[in-house]
């Protein structure tokens, strides 16, 4: 059965359950041959399915296959190495994939003709829900020495998140040069008091006598034998990249009773789409500035001119919320015109005097 009609059948199966649909459309920096489906989450208010794609001409395809079909569309910003294998392999293989100035976002926006497009970073809800699953899975991070095997995007990313929490990173990639810029821009980057992030030109030396391991690499099997043997034996393994450990890496792993994990991002990207839902709501109904002939009301975090009433929402608002100052906080004092105006706002919107709590 070929991508597109496993695309129409997965639509099809989006449709028939009651909530608000999304679609996901990204890309992976691992070479791959072929677009593919990723898993039905079905959560409390909307219903998240989606593909991957590595080739411009399956995208515009899938575009016109499920516009006007799904709510939103979450779109891949990020930009990375997207092409696809020809059939005669690597050295002769024919570059087909997307422009310079093109993410698979930037082609959604401009192909969506009928469903709503969000953008979304695969990447951070990758990094986001790792460390959410270390941070409570570990109960402290402080103190912890960490080995991250592939200082990609993905591996700096998380480094930052967790030296920021007093963890110990040692940090290999093959790439010396480009891995001591990295390792530099994040120590710079960290708050300073905490320990500095370490380099490793050995996968080895790196991982000596971790808590956690972790490979970030995409496709290449870094963590081995010798690896899973280097650690601790309560070490916590995490494959972040893809095929990150070798086969007897697993079976020396699993023989110690190490714990083996590979991350689901489904609590990150679940609440994406919440935040992408209240955003929404933000935006249309609370976000902005409106003159009342009298005065003017701003809600949603626009910043107001003095003597501007802040309010709860932009549309029909329940509550006030104070005077604005002008430098972005709220007046302690106000004064005459302030109250009248509170009063005039209270009247127009039928509020009670007890709903203003300034």
């Amino acid at each position: 059965m070929t991508f597109m009609h496993l695309v129409k059948e997965r639509i099809s199966e989006l449709k028939s359950i009651k909530k608000k649909s999304f679609f996901s459309i990204s890309s992976t920096a691992k070479i791959e041959n072929e677009a593919y489906l990723t898993p039905v989450r079905i959560c409390g208010d909307f219903i998240l399915s989606g593909s991957v794609v590595f080739d411009k001409k399956d995208l515009l395809n899938l575009i016109e296959q499920i516009d006007g079909k799904v709510d939103f569309i979450l779109a891949d910003s990020e930009r990375k190495n997207l092409y696809r294998i020809g059939k005669l392999g690597m050295n002769d293989s024919v570059i087909k994939g997307f422009p310079d100035d093109e993410t698979i976002s930037s082609i959604c926006f401009k192909n969506f003709k009928k469903t709503k497009v969000v953008e979304f970073k695969p990447n951070d809800l990758t990094v986001n829900a790792t460390w959410s699953f270390l941070s409570q899975r570990l109960r402290s991070l402080s103190g912890k020495r960490i080995s991250i095997l592939g200082a990609g995007n993905i591996g700096s990313k998380l480094a930052l998140m967790l030296v920021e929490c007093g963890a110990k990173i040692h940090f290999y990639r093959r790439d010396a040069y480009k891995g001591n810029k990295i390792i530099h821009g994040l120590n710079l980057i960290k708050p300073e008091g905490i320990a500095n992030i370490q380099l490793h030109s050995d996968p080895m030396k790196a991982s000596f006598m971790s808590d956690v391991l972790i490979g970030t690499t995409s496709g290449y099997s870094i963590i081995d034998e010798h690896v899973i043997n280097n650690v601790k034996k309560n070490c916590l393994v995490v494959d972040l990249g893809k095929n990150n450990l070798t086969k007897n890496a697993i079976k020396i792993a699993t023989k110690n009773s190490m714990e083996i994990y590979r991350t689901d991002v489904t609590p990150a990207i679940q609440s994406y789409v919440y935040e992408v839902l209240k955003t929404q709501d933000i935006i249309e109904n609370s976000y902005g500035k409106k003159n009342l002939g009298f005065c003017n009301i701003v809600s949603g975090g626009f910043f107001g001119r003095s003597g501007d009433i802040v309010v709860d929402r932009i549309n029909n608002p329940k509550r006030v919320i104070g005077v604005a100052k002008g430098d972005g906080v709220l007046k302690m004092k106000l004064n005459k015109n302030d109250k009248n105006n509170i009063t005039k706002i209270l009247n127009k919107f039928n509020l009670m005097q007890k709903e203003y709590h300034g």
